[in-house]
């Protein structure tokens, strides 16, 4: 049992927490692809510029601070238009990128998919329609689509509409079989990726991904003492009203006895769930995420659900038939949307899902392998050397990606000159303003800084673009590992240095 303990001041009853607010370009990746021929950016330069040595010391001066004798930092600050490196440390030293990896997930997706790109999800049917009933199943084929959740839409069973639309005209009132997944699933094998972190998988940004995703394949759960001392507390789970299955033993206390202790874990038993236990004032409630055991079952308890609310019922019997029909097809938000929803909030799920679409796009297999591969390729084609990286997923999850500095550079100067780079640039956070940077920067700033942040244990990331004083556009990478001073030591550093680049007036050369 991998159980989460945790220590909740709980809020006024009734605060339900049931939501979380939160042309195109297309191209075949050649078998071999060498290298790009391409200046090297940022290379050992030959004698500094007055506007350039500064900037290098006091760079030097702050990874320098005691408190960094164990870290290793991974830095470079450059003015592509220029060619010209500003600053940097150990750019060609690998370090773990955390969500900085989402920088070349985003820019891979879009310049292999393109940003008008769409995900298809197909429902079949298996039987006649008679008289109403469909005498037969509802077969669902899934291709990732990561917008069926309550950040996207609000409410994700809108995304069902044009399903119970096409039933509605069809005179469909009841199904008589079953609603079920596909048995060949577009995204194959496990739905975690290489080398995550055993106590990451129960918390919502540590869920699986497969090719049928609803809110993002995590769960809202809300306990409340709303019975007397001595009873068993309510548990209700958001935003399907009564899946996954919920097995409680919270009991309510004394009103005022002081905040709620829960544990709750998912539960791998024959009916996959989530296991609840502890114990809450009377009158009190709190709320927490928990990741969905079985994505592909919540999936369809969601179709069934929306079903069911649209006054068609689903009877659930066994029923073997043979042969099927296209019912309808529903079709997702394009990319240029989902990055947005990716990037700024740094939601892992989105990433892994578009990680195995360009796989599946690009190769017909949609596993982490195939995605490797592929992005690999297109880290070559963009001259990115093959000792700079190490992919294993789309998200920077997991410990065993790596990427050098000037690999990071590299990907953001390439979209940086690419037809679509206003989208990949719009979807990171702005400093001051949104996403992940919405509290950080927010002085003179603020506005001026859009880049991605990334965090796992003793590993601290920040890479963007800033505008610089005299509206000049320039490129950094700054990573952090192997810390242990608290991640807002690491991120004083990391402002600091940016603010330096926002501030930064050249003279013409």
């Amino acid at each position: 049992m991998n159980a989460r303990r945790i220590t909740l001041i709980a809020s006024a009853l009734g605060a339900c927490a049931c939501a979380r607010p939160a042309p195109p370009v297309t191209g075949a990746i050649p078998a071999s692809v060498a290298p790009v021929d391409r200046p090297a950016m940022a290379s050992s330069a030959g004698p500094e510029s007055p506007a350039i040595a500064p900037l290098q010391e006091f760079v030097d001066s702050m990874v320098a601070l005691p408190q960094f004798i164990n870290a290793h930092w991974g830095i470079l600050l450059v003015a592509p238009d220029r060619r010209d490196p500003l600053a940097h440390v150990n750019a060609d030293k690998l370090v773990m990128p955390a969500s900085n990896q989402k920088l070349v997930t985003g820019a891979v997706a879009l310049a292999l998919l393109g940003p008008e790109y769409t995900w298809r999800t197909v429902f079949t049917r298996t039987g006649p329609i008679v008289n109403g009933v469909l005498r037969g199943n509802l077969l669902v084929s899934g291709g990732g689509d990561p917008t069926v959740s309550v950040a996207m839409r609000g409410d994700p069973l809108t995304a069902f509409g044009p399903l119970i639309d096409a039933l509605r005209s069809a005179g469909v009132t009841r199904i008589d079989g079953t609603v079920r997944s596909n048995e060949a699933p577009a995204f194959p094998g496990s739905p975690l990726g290489f080398g995550w972190d055993w106590d990451d998988l129960d918390a919502d940004y540590g869920a699986g991904v497969t090719e049928l995703m609803f809110n993002d394949a995590f769960t809202d759960v809300l306990v409340t003492g709303c019975r007397p001392a001595g009873k068993p507390a309510c548990v209700t789970t958001g935003p399907l009203a009564a899946f996954p299955i919920i097995r409680s033993t919270v009991t309510t206390r004394t009103a005022g006895s002081g905040a709620a202790m829960l544990q709750w874990w998912r539960d791998s038993a024959a009916v996959p769930g989530i296991s609840v236990r502890g114990s809450i004032a009377a009158g009190d409630s709190t709320s927490f995420t928990v990741s969905q055991p079985d994505t592909r079952a919540t999936y369809i308890a969601a179709v069934t659900q929306a079903l069911a609310q649209s006054a068609i019922t689903v009877r659930g019997r066994a029923i073997r038939t043979s042969g099927s029909d296209t019912v309808a097809v529903l079709t997702s938000m394009p990319l240029r949307q989902v990055l947005p929803a990716m990037q700024k909030p740094s939601q892992n799920q989105i990433a892994e899902v578009v990680f195995r679409t360009v796989a599946l796009q690009q190769t017909g297999v949609g596993t982490p392998d195939s995605a490797r591969v592929v992005v690999e390729r297109q880290l070559a084609a963009w001259g990115v050397r093959p000792d700079a990286y190490a992919i294993r997923d789309g998200s920077g999850l997991s410990r065993h990606d790596y990427l050098t500095p000037r690999a990071i550079v590299r990907v953001l100067d390439e979209m940086r000159r690419h037809n679509v780079f206003a989208t990949f640039r719009d979807a990171l956070p702005v400093a001051g303003v949104d996403g992940t940077l919405e509290k950080r920067m927010r002085g003179f700033a603020a506005g001026r800084v859009q880049a991605k942040t990334g965090t796992i244990d003793k590993a601290r990331s920040l890479s963007g673009y800033v505008t610089n004083a005299d509206g000049e556009l320039l490129i950094f990478s700054i990573i952090a590992n192997n810390f242990t001073v608290p991640n807002r030591e690491v991120d004083r550093v990391a402002e600091a240095i940016v603010e330096k680049l926002v501030m930064m007036r050249r003279a013409a050369p």
